[in-house]
């Protein structure tokens, strides 16, 4: 028993090092270095900071899970393989469904009090990160136009104007692959608040998907958001809910903009 359990604490630590390497990097990996061409850097960067709030603390929850299951699977198993098993069951339980597990052990009117005052802390990061990636992309277009009207004034030539929206693609290529890794992280945080919410109140969270679906549809005005709720607890739980999975999908559809805009915006066919 004392040999599995050093196995356990063995495989545990490495695969906790292995999580931790493979997915932590520096701002200057993700954004690239500040050579003075680009405009719109401090866009980048601010938006690049408002990531690290989502990265961190779901990474948490894998590594976690994947520690506590490679733990069972040597106990379960004596061996190698049932701990690699266990670390894949266990860092699946840590993303899905394990924020509110993790929750619920405090009781449940707790735990309802602590999903409410972390939803609030997402939100205001939710709109932190709306706010810097609207600006990000606003500064793109400016650049796009700036090249547009130089052009079109016959400030440059054809040459130049093509080699600057040359660089501009590139950029927002590169906007692109930073506003999508964060908003990866946003929809795996969000599911779990889903969850949560649907665990507090049950069917609220196929309400919350719905009534957003439709209102894209109907490209209803978006109701304006505040940071106080009515209510009891448990609604206004959903209603945080709600509002994090409305911010989100804005942010999900301003970053599949950036492709579009790299597409049919950065280019000189419409001058």
């Amino acid at each position: 028993m004392r040999s599995n359990r050093a196995k356990a604490s063995l495989v545990s630590i490495t695969i906790v090092a292995m999580a931790l390497s493979g997915c932590v990097t520096t701002q200057q990996d993700r954004i690239g270095a500040n050579d003075g061409t680009d405009a719109c850097y401090q866009y980048r960067v601010a938006l690049d900071s408002t990531g690290d709030y989502y990265a961190e603390d779901m990474l948490k929850g894998a590594v976690i899970g994947a520690g506590v299951g490679a733990l069972t699977g040597v106990l379960a198993s004596g061996n190698l393989k049932g701990a690699l098993i266990g670390a894949a069951a266990g860092a699946a339980l840590g993303t899905l469904g394990g924020y509110w597990n993790s929750k619920a052990q405090q009781g449940r009117d707790q735990a309802i009090l602590g999903v409410m005052n972390d939803l609030d802390t997402e939100n205001q990061n939710l709109n932190r990160t709306q706010i810097a990636l609207d600006q990000l992309v606003n500064c793109r277009r400016a650049e796009i136009a700036r090249v547009k009207a130089d052009y079109k004034a016959k400030r440059i030539g054809k040459p130049e104007a093509e080699q600057r929206m040359t660089l501009i693609r590139a950029q927002l290529d590169k906007d692109y692959a930073i506003a999508s890794s964060i908003n990866q992280n946003i929809v795996k945080r969000r599911d779990e608040y889903l969850i949560a919410a649907d665990n507090i109140e049950p069917g609220s969270a196929e309400k919350i998907r719905t009534k957003t679906v439709v209102q894209a549809h109907t490209k209803k005005k978006k109701p304006k958001q505040t940071t106080t709720a009515s209510g009891t607890p448990a609604s206004q739980v959903v209603q945080r809910t709600n509002t994090a999975f409305e911010t989100s999908e804005r942010i999900n559809a301003t970053t599949s903009s950036i492709q579009q805009i790299a597409q049919k915006e950065a280019t000189l066919d419409a001058v």
